[in-house]
């Protein structure tokens, strides 16, 4: 009874969070006048509109290319293009459609299957994936909080001791998690999976990729706010914190979650201009890569159908 429950409960609960995010978005919105808005995107311009496209496109090359370190790390053996390809897809769809570590698992256990692959091996790259987003946001969180001035804490209300401690944890935990890979045998066995720990050095490669990750898009965003735009450091705060939330809730993509945390943490940016921002970086970030994923995903189908047809 109580794990249906849960179950339910697990269900339900995206859908009022995007309740409760359309709610906030409303109210805070609502007032914005549309002019404005059309008038902020105009400011964009070609070239900052193609810069934004080249900004999201790294991101999602990046993510590609660290899977490429996964796979190797793993022992599979996927030829660079086509592990480059397959994991732009995974990430592209995963990471609009929700369920990362599900949709993305699905869909690397599909099409790596073909070059001897395990399950087994798969949800280590997966996983390698999502603990190197977790180590980037704790590496730059943990820089933020503690390099973050007193006025900054009072803004939020917070004592500055309290969040210096709590950056510092979080570089604690960085610093735990190399100690351990470095300390931990050369094989370790959980149930039926067998995996190499992270060394420190790949560990520091995670930790790079995870921050660049987060930085570049950040970068988006802050590049769509155009004149609106706070400081990077202020702006790269407020989006950590919103992208965690939005991965959290369950929510594909984010959707609303995203833009209710971005709207509350940085109350003093123009509303037109956000909302502006808001609508070009879910074009950028999340519909651009998805049709470019969506092209490749067509264009395998077809060269499997074509083969299956010769053969």
């Amino acid at each position: 009874m109580v794990r249906r429950s849960l179950k339910t409960l697990l269900r339900v609960l995206p859908l009022l969070l995007l309740v409760v995010a359309g709610w906030v978005l409303w109210r805070e919105l609502h007032k914005t006048d549309l002019n404005q808005v059309r008038h902020s995107m105009v400011l964009w311009g070609p070239g900052r509109a193609a810069m934004a496209v080249v900004l999201s496109l790294m991101v999602y090359v990046m993510l590609a290319a660290n899977e490429q370190v996964a796979l190797r790390w793993a022992g599979a053996q996927v030829p660079l293009r086509i592990g480059m390809r397959n994991a732009f897809i995974a990430f592209a769809l995963a990471n609009t459609l929700g369920f990362g570590f599900l949709v993305g698992g699905a869909l690397r256990a599909n099409s790596y299957r073909q070059w001897g692959v395990s399950l087994g091996k798969v949800a280590q790259v997966t996983a390698y994936g999502t603990i190197t987003f977790a180590l980037g946001v704790l590496a730059l969180a943990g820089g933020l909080l503690l390099h973050a001035s007193d006025t900054v804490y009072g803004q939020l209300g917070v004592e500055p001791f309290v969040g210096r401690l709590v950056g510092g944890l979080m570089w604690v935990g960085l610093a735990l998690y190399a100690t351990a890979g470095a300390l931990a045998p050369d094989r370790i066995r959980i149930f039926a999976f067998e995996f190499k720990p992270p060394r420190p050095g790949l560990t520091l490669v995670q930790i790079l990729f995870g921050a660049a990750d987060l930085i570049a898009g950040a970068a988006v965003f802050w590049l769509l706010l155009g004149r609106h735009a706070p400081r990077f450091a202020d702006l790269l705060s407020a989006y950590v914190i919103a992208i965690v939330a939005g991965l959290l809730s369950g929510v594909p993509g984010g959707a609303g979650v995203f833009e209710t945390a971005m709207l509350q943490l940085l109350p003093q940016i123009d509303r037109a201009g956000l909302a502006a921002a808001f609508l070009g970086f879910r074009l950028f970030y999340y519909l651009t890569p998805l049709l470019i994923g969506l092209l490749f995903l067509a264009v395998m189908k077809l060269q499997a159908a074509h083969k299956t047809a010769s053969d």
